[in-house]
């Protein structure tokens, strides 16, 4: 999510607490809010046992997500990552947030799954991470890919 659905989750929180003052419904708001707000994707990386998840933790707390044994993944792919946010105001004016950004990730043999590990400012922090997780996780004959994906 971008900022600006972040800054409208934590309005949405505001007006809730308002709201509930005069009315129980505002918690609604509150609730929607938070999920706005505090709901994030990481990933986490179980050394001794080999293991990976990428996780959505819901209001920032429960993290869903599914483990995965390293094994199963065949090249790392460092790529960089270009995403835009547009929003309108009632004026009709455009504000768009860019955010660039290099991105290390997992693929598996066939590429259909992808975990992305971690963002990064440049390339070469990318590939030292790269390499200190191919000597952490004990992979042999992981290398990196190049392909676009």
């Amino acid at each position: 999510m971008g900022s600006t659905a972040r800054a409208a989750g934590y309005s949405l929180i505001i007006f809730g607490l308002i709201g509930t003052y005069f009315k129980w419904t505002g918690l609604i708001l509150v609730i929607a809010g938070a999920f706005m707000s505090f709901t994030y994707e990481g990933t986490r990386i179980d050394f001794i046992k080999r293991r990976i998840k990428s996780y959505t933790a819901l209001f920032g707390i429960m993290k869903y997500g599914k483990w995965l044994p390293v094994d199963s993944f065949t090249s790392f792919n460092i790529y960089r990552s270009r995403r835009s946010y547009t929003t309108y105001s009632r004026a009709n004016m455009t504000l768009t947030e860019k955010n660039d950004d290099i991105r290390l990730a997992f693929l598996n043999k066939d590429k259909s799954r992808k975990i992305v590990i971690n963002k990064y400012k440049s390339f070469s922090k990318a590939r030292d991470e790269m390499t200190q997780l191919i000597k952490d996780l004990h992979l042999s004959g992981l290398n990196e890919s190049h392909e676009k994906i």
